[in-house]
């Protein structure tokens, strides 16, 4: 029920961008928000569910022949042959083909597992971007606002004489300034909304945006999607690799039947014939063995490959944590300072035109403070949420 509700908010979207399906999207989860962006790129559970069959006593498609052979004496003896070859599996090819349609399946469910990894960390960028720039654009706002009424006071005292027009001057450019930048945020926060809609499929983000599942405390490289599709995929070329081998030859079964036609009455023969590879002769396929040792190869080589990249960035993405938990400690007790500073501040009456810029220039290093103080929390949070995607976790 729930999925053909994601799916009906999907297809509204695709519709119509109104408010009520903005509001209908805006309100579900973040593993909502997974499924329908699968369904958006047309990975549907029904086309995600087919399977190959591995069944089947046949190796491949019977074959018939015919010859007709004519005698150049007239009383010789014609002689017409039709053959009907059926290739049977052997007991190791049915093997096989038994531990291929496994495979075949575990693979299906992996790659449905990546997809769902893949798209999680995609949506995770998307969705903490347009916080980010959100979080942004709000204090670059605030900024401008607090500018702006400097400004007009500044510009106030300059005419009553008791500051220079320096300052109002001054405060002017930063104002204009705060302004680039508030338009600088809002195209960003366009931008990350757009690339939202166009990779999920919906109108809106999602209100909830931080998860609620435990923060891992390491990769678990036996079940990251990559590793285990890797994995499995190296099992399957082994599988296909020993299908070529002597030992999995196919058994041939030809069902003959023979007319001869001389000066006698007609004679008909039927046969039968049985090809059978004896297997328990050892036999050195040396392409066999160069195949399973480049595979062998190539696997560890890509697999070293991958674990490698997954903890360094775990260690990196776990060292920024540990960086981003004590910044926070900090701007928050230069944000606690920072308030008794501006109170000063703007306390603060001169005539000094360098004592004034001065001013000015430490009321903006207070404003940069708080703007990082705010900014913090959704780092932290968007940074937990690159160690879950590393450790292979989906939302």
């Amino acid at each position: 029920m729930r999925q053909q509700y994601i799916c009906a908010i999907v297809f509204s979207a695709l519709c119509c961008a109104a408010p009520v399906q903005a509001q209908l999207a805006s309100d579900l989860a973040l593993h909502e928000v997974l499924t329908a962006t699968l369904v958006h790129h047309g990975y549907t559970p029904e086309a995600a569910a087919e399977s190959g069959e591995g069944g089947g006593l046949l190796a491949a498609v019977p074959s018939l022949s015919a010859s007709r052979l004519q005698s150049d004496q007239r009383a010789g003896t014609d002689e017409t042959e039709l053959s009907l070859n059926l290739p049977f599996k052997s007991l190791q090819r049915r093997d096989l083909d038994e531990d291929l349609a496994t495979l075949q399946g575990s693979l299906q469910e992996t790659q449905q597992r990546y997809r769902a990894w893949f798209f999680s960390g995609l949506i995770r960028d998307a969705v903490w971007e347009h916080r980010l720039a959100t979080l942004e654009l709000e204090q670059s706002r605030a900024r401008a606002e607090l500018l702006l009424e400097l400004e007009q006071r500044a510009a106030l005292q300059a005419d009553a004489g008791t500051i220079p027009g320096y300052a109002a001057l001054l405060l002017t450019q930063e104002r204009l300034d705060a302004e680039l930048a508030v338009a600088d945020g809002l195209a960003r926060q366009r931008t990350a909304q757009a690339g939202f809609v166009a990779l999920t499929g919906l109108p809106a983000l999602p209100a909830r945006i931080i998860e609620a599942t435990p923060h891992p405390r390491e990769p678990d490289y036996s079940q990251h999607p990559q590793l285990a599709l890797l994995a499995l995929d190296r099992e399957q070329q082994r599988a296909l690799i020993a299908l070529n081998d002597p030992a999995a030859a196919d058994w041939n079964l030809a069902l003959t039947a023979r007319s001869l036609d001389g000066p006698g009455p007609a004679e008909h023969q039927y046969g039968l014939a049985v090809e059978l590879p004896l297997a328990f002769f050892e036999v050195d396929n040396r392409a066999g063995q160069a195949q399973r040792a480049a595979l062998g190869r190539d696997f560890t080589q890509q697999r070293d490959t991958l674990r490698t990249g997954i903890r360094q960035e775990w260690i990196a993405l776990s060292t920024e944590a540990q960086r981003l938990r004590e910044r926070r400690e900090l701007l928050l007790q230069s944000a606690r300072v920072g308030e008794r500073i501006e109170a000063q501040l703007l306390a603060l009456r001169s005539g000094s035109e360098v004592e004034v810029e001065l001013v000015i220039r430490r009321l903006l290093e207070v404003l940069e403070r708080r703007s990082e103080a705010s900014l913090i929390d959704a780092q932290i949070e968007y940074n937990a949420a690159r160690l879950r995607q590393t450790a292979g976790l989906p939302l």
